[in-house]
């Protein structure tokens, strides 16, 4: 027998808006001075602490409701049907990515970073055919090494999951009071002085043991948290004091900001403050969550089915849109307005694509259509 889980759609409502975010985010990297696939003609430094002030706990929050989804889900249903359910749901729609989706981004990265004269119809060719000769790994992911990840960790959860279901016990010890608060931060922190520094991050889901300490240990922390109701009311008694502090901690962090760079006891200091702030900000939107959306809407549920096409698309978008928009010589406002809009169109369009057309529903992102059953009539006319 398995158990009914209510509807958490708090979780629901965090997880739309950091995708939303993510958008946001992606239309950012084609303006901040950082390296990129492409770039805007147009660079806006000013953007910089914007886009730093999130960068610490977006991918974080995000792993750590998956993790918590896993455990909703988990709970439905049997191991090898959950199993099954997750590489088709996420298997899918990235090999289809990898193939398609990505390609005219990286079509656009070699145009303008190797000067690569050829259509994108010359390019899929070679891209499709490992071609390495840019210089870049061919075929790749880009943005949907979440995805990866998302999977690995999902399949791992499974296959142990008489391990973490007995870690509970300890969790709901550890994870308790003050130790909510300080024992995920004093680890993230651990991981970015150590590991972090040394490596960094790569997304190169065989090479990426930082990234894979940070958000594997985001999942795991997303499985405990699931069934913990003492932990998210805390969250929800706490959340203004909560978001006081992570806006505290994101001055200090501004104000020392040059620490970080500067190596040494300071670096790692600051690697701790980082994990601080991200965390803390973290545990505010999940007290925020928990006490105002206590209920699903009409919108919310669109926005719920919708967000994985739109998290498919919305990157190539945004790159070929920027990359093709450069020779029209637009101002800033325009060109960014313009990408902004041409994101949002696609979005909604290859969400109504993934509706409209079953075959495509599984690589766009949405649930396959149910099977008629057996006593179902069919359809006439």
């Amino acid at each position: 027998m398995t158990l009914a889980t209510p509807r958490r759609h708090d979780l629901d409502a965090l997880r739309v808006a950091a995708f939303l975010l993510l958008i946001l985010y992606h239309l950012g990297m084609f303006y901040v001075p950082w390296g990129w696939h492409v770039k805007s003609d147009h660079l806006v430094p000013q953007l910089e602490p914007w886009m730093g002030a999130i960068n610490p706990w977006r991918l974080t929050l995000l792993f750590v409701i998956s993790g918590a989804a896993t455990r909703f889900m988990a709970v439905r249903m049997p191991a090898p049907v959950l199993a099954a359910q997750r590489t088709q749901r996420l298997l899918i729609p990235l090999a289809f990515g990898i193939l398609v989706v990505v390609a005219p981004q990286s079509w656009a990265e070699v145009v303008e970073k190797n000067g690569y004269a050829g259509s994108f119809l010359d390019f899929w060719p070679r891209y499709l055919g490992f071609d390495q000769s840019f210089g870049i790994i061919l075929p790749t992911y880009n943005h949907l090494w979440f995805v990866a990840y998302l999977w690995l960790y999902t399949m791992l959860a499974i296959a142990t999951r008489p391990l973490w279901e007995r870690l509970d016990w300890l969790a709901a010890r550890i994870l308790k009071g003050p130790g909510l608060l300080l024992v995920p931060p004093a680890l993230f922190g651990l991981y970015l002085a150590t590991a972090g520094r040394t490596w960094g991050e790569t997304h190169v889901v065989w090479a990426d043991a930082y990234g894979h300490l940070q958000y594997g240990s985001a999942f795991l922390l997303g499985l405990l948290l699931a069934r913990m109701d003492a932990a998210w009311g805390l969250f929800q008694r706490l959340r203004t004091g909560l978001a006081l502090t992570a806006v505290v901690l994101l001055a200090t962090g501004l104000a020392l900001k040059d620490v970080e760079t500067g190596g040494g006891p300071g670096a790692i200091g600051f690697a701790f403050l980082r994990e601080g702030y991200a965390w803390t900000t973290i545990c505010a939107l999940f007290g925020y969550a928990r006490r105002y959306i206590r209920s699903g809407s009409p919108i919310l549920s669109t926005l719920t089915e919708a967000v994985f096409p739109f998290y498919i698309i919305h990157q190539t978008t945004i790159v070929v849109a920027g990359h093709l928009l450069k020779r029209l010589e637009l101002s800033l406002t325009v060109e960014a307005v313009t990408i902004l809009a041409l994101t949002i169109g696609s979005c909604w369009a290859t969400y109504a694509i993934a509706r409209a057309v079953p075959m495509l529903r599984l690589p766009l992102g949405l649930k396959p259509l149910p099977r008629p059953s057996a006593n179902q009539p069919a359809a006439v006319g």
